[in-house]
């Protein structure tokens, strides 16, 4: 295998800021001309909705414009130290990054580590899924259509066993990585010198507490579960309801099994195939665990080979084994029911993870409360947490990683301030 950290090293920041602006705003443009062969790549590939795909592709290309606007925060900034002189901040290349990439967003994803790399001077080795090569071919076709500096970015399809290197090397300065939490702090405990950035997933909680319009938020609840068949960090996986709210029970029942569901190539599906036939034994053993405890199907259940139908299960404590322990990446969620605010965010908490929950409330008090109680990345109203603006800092709490992902947070992580001080 070829040394990568030796073309990478030699590749440290190789233009100059305002070239790599317009490396980005290049790429961007390419990637929006070829939005729709992207999306029908992701489909081929991961079985994603080809709705889900094209949007996929939109958010993309928003990331990489927006990485590009977001340059500002790293312009050189003049210091007046009065007595002391005077001082240039400016902020340098971190080095060469390791960029990680798992198969549900092949293309959002990836732009989120490369595009504020290329940004700040950082040469990527670049590891997509190997169940989605066809998109980082495409997408690295692009970039060097775009003018990219020839091994600035490298694909490579790696064992593990060569990650770990990798990652262990000295000449690695930083490591992002999305993907399953054994395997993210496997790779954190193998770093040396490289800063560790880290998503690795969650089990997402939504708490309805007041709501005027339960038809609206059970649709959006229902989608944010189970499109792309479940497989996001951020999908719903528990639903907490007021114990006496049957009337919301019978509302996210419908809204679950109105979801459409079939060919990813059908424009009006959300939920389509489970990635691969390991995922579909996974997801069969932990709905058995659920029913085994007491779980009943409220709707779903039911599979044509690899689609499961948007499944909703009742009956099961917000303490169970499997519940609030595990990420299901299924269209899966459970429901459960609290006496007041405080005994639900009791139970939202007993997961070990800690990426996004959502409230649905008018109360600001409660939505107060609730920030200040909750250990998560990000707290969003009358709305799912599966719901993110790739500008806003992303990342969790607990055991769903470090760092946070963004393109006005993460163009930091990939840079490092130097300053030269002429004192007085």
């Amino acid at each position: 295998m070829p040394d990568l950290l030796a073309t990478a090293c030699a590749l440290v920041d190789p233009l100059p800021s305002g070239e790599r602006r317009s490396l980005l705003v290049r790429w961007a443009d390419r990637l929006e001309r070829a939005a729709e062969s992207l999306a029908q790549t992701i489909t081929t590939a991961t079985q994603k909705p080809i709705r889900l795909a094209r949007h996929e592709v939109k958010r993309a290309v928003a990331v990489v414009r927006s990485t590009a606007d977001a340059m500002v925060l790293i312009e050189p900034r003049l210091l007046d130290l009065g007595d002391g002189g005077k001082a240039e901040i400016t902020r340098v290349a971190l080095g060469p990054v390791l960029a990680v990439t798992p198969f549900n967003f092949p293309l959002n994803l990836a732009c989120h580590k490369l595009a504020p790399a290329l940004a700040g001077g950082c040469p990527v080795i670049w590891k997509p899924s190997p169940r989605a090569p066809g998109v980082a071919e495409l997408a690295l076709e692009l970039l060097d259509q775009a003018g990219c500096p020839e091994g600035l970015v490298q694909v490579a399809h790696l064992s593990d066993d060569a990650v770990a290197a990798l990652v262990a090397d000295e000449r690695l300065a930083l490591l992002s990585f999305t993907g399953s939490d054994v395997v993210g702090r496997r790779l954190q405990r193998l770093a040396t010198r490289a800063r560790v950035v880290l998503e690795l997933g969650g089990n997402a909680v939504v708490i309805l507490h007041r709501t005027t319009d339960i038809d609206a938020a059970a649709r959006t609840i229902a989608f944010g579960a189970c499109a792309n068949a479940g497989q996001s960090c951020v999908s719903v996986q528990r639903i907490l309801i007021p114990d006496e709210r049957d009337d919301w029970r019978d509302a996210l029942t419908a809204a679950f099994a109105a979801l459409p569901t079939g060919d990813p190539s059908d424009e009006a599906i959300l939920c389509g195939p489970v990635i691969d036939a390991a995922a579909k034994t996974r997801i069969q053993h932990l709905i058995a665990r659920y029913l085994a405890q007491g779980g009943r199907f409220l709707t779903g259940g039911t599979w044509n080979d690899r689609t499961l139908a948007p499944t909703l299960i009742d009956g099961l404590p917000a303490w169970a084994p499997g519940v609030h322990d595990t990420e299901a990446f299924a269209p899966l969620a459970t429901l459960h029911r609290y006496h007041d605010l405080a005994e639900a965010l009791h139970f939202a908490e007993l997961t070990p993870y800690g990426l996004q929950a959502g409230l649905y409330t008018d109360d600001d008090v409660a939505m107060r409360f609730a920030f200040s109680q909750l250990n998560v990345g990000a707290l969003v109203i009358n709305d799912v947490p599966t719901r993110r603006d790739d500008r806003l800092p992303f990342g969790g709490m607990k055991e769903s990683g470090c760092g946070r992902e963004g393109t006005f947070e993460s163009i930091l992580d990939f840079t490092q301030p130097k300053v030269l001080w002429r004192p007085a």
